[in-house]
């Protein structure tokens, strides 16, 4: 009789513990910033003078997945549309639910400065619909520290929430 008791009282306690206080989002979104200022002597954006644009340039729906591997996202034609227009050092922000996680640079692949400091995204030219996010441009050099958020548990919950994560 004890067994049949303990059994589903251990089944219920496993059941109902926490997994982590991570909490997933409703909406993951990259905006290009209005406006920022840059750390001094450096290709970084200093994060206490960024201000959003209005709306995001890439919505939620044109987020199709995203692979946490190679930190590539897939993007819907018209996303991708948006970020061929970009020019070099296009300054943007990964948010979610309008709290930004990240901020980044973009830097084409043909782009002939460097942008140690930062995250950077670029086409990813193997295909026609993805992004990829680096450290640095053309990469991180050593000594160099970048805050990498590029998987951040609050986006990874967030993408696998919405099942976009591969």
């Amino acid at each position: 009789m004890r067994i049949q008791f303990f059994i589903p009282t251990i089944i219920l306690c496993c059941l109902s513990c926490n997994r982590g206080n991570i909490k997933s989002g409703e909406a993951i979104e990259i905006y290009v910033l209005k406006s920022y200022q840059t750390v001094s002597g450096k290709c970084q954006i200093n994060p206490s003078g960024l201000v959003l644009e209005d709306t995001a340039v890439i919505k939620n729906q044109d987020i199709l997945e995203y692979s946490q591997a190679d930190y590539r996202f897939t993007l819907s034609e018209t996303a991708i549309k948006k970020v061929k227009s970009f020019h070099d050092f296009t300054p943007f922000a990964v948010v979610v639910d309008k709290t930004v996680i990240y901020f980044g640079f973009y830097k084409p692949s043909i782009s002939s400065s460097s942008c140690y400091n930062s995250i950077t995204m670029d086409l990813d030219w193997d295909t026609d619909n993805k992004i990829i996010l680096r450290l640095g441009y053309p990469e991180q050099i050593q000594g160099s520290i970048i805050d990498d958020q590029r998987n951040n548990p609050i986006i990874i919950a967030t993408l696998n929430k919405q099942g976009k994560l591969k």
